[in-house]
């Protein structure tokens, strides 16, 4: 015979479940503006993004964080530069950010909650530092990048794609130039598994790269 103890206890767990779950609504993609609050709960409602405006400093100071909300524990995540852009992965394990600046040169920023949460996370910035490695090889070093706008493609599993639009200059005057590549990257591992010309990228995904702010 179950006892009736038994039961209430079982009846509390699967209630604490569900008040672990964040309240609002999930969003997949999300826009962040330096002087807004905001609240950005992941698919699996586990996780939530949130801003808290600082609006007292002569330069942007605003911090982003990340809320466990199993265990209310909160971490951060970076500081946001004027506007950024938010991509929760499916599974919800994984956080793509583009952090843009007023300059014209955004950045890439890729986050696990799993390590954000545990304290050991690898580089956010590490998967901007492949981009930028590679898009130098393939422009050359006579050429200087002055427009650096990397935008969201698509999300499947571990392969990532991201438009890689800009413009660039050299040290003798004359007119720049646009640029723009698609990249399929593994999450996973942060290794490019394939670049693409403006033509394929419209072709596969009819997505464009932006070349100036």
């Amino acid at each position: 015979m179950i006892r009736l103890s038994a039961l209430i206890g079982a009846s509390l767990a699967l209630g604490g479940t569900s008040w672990a779950q964040c309240p609002g609504i999930p969003q997949t993609v999300a826009r962040l503006q330096w002087s807004k609050p905001a609240a950005v709960v992941a698919p699996n409602r586990f996780w939530v993004v949130e801003v808290n405006p600082i609006l007292d400093a002569d330069e942007n100071r605003t911090p982003v964080s990340l809320r466990n909300c199993r265990n209310s524990k909160v971490r951060p995540l970076f500081i946001l530069a004027r506007d950024a852009e938010l991509h929760w992965s499916a599974d919800s394990k994984n956080l793509l950010v583009i952090n843009e600046y007023l300059s014209g040169t955004s950045e890439v920023l890729l986050f696990s909650a799993h390590d954000v949460v545990t304290g050991a996370p690898r580089p956010p910035d590490a998967i901007n530092m492949v981009v930028m490695a590679a898009l130098e090889e393939r422009l050359g070093k006579a050429r200087q990048v002055d427009f650096y706008l990397p935008a969201f493609v698509s999300w499947n599993d571990s392969s990532l794609v991201l438009a890689i639009g800009g413009m660039t200059n050299t040290q003798v005057p004359g007119p720049m130039k646009t640029y723009c590549y698609g990249m399929t990257i593994n999450t996973s591992t942060l290794r490019i598994d394939e670049i693409l010309s403006e033509e394929q990228l419209k072709s596969r995904s009819g997505d464009r790269c932006q070349s100036s702010p």
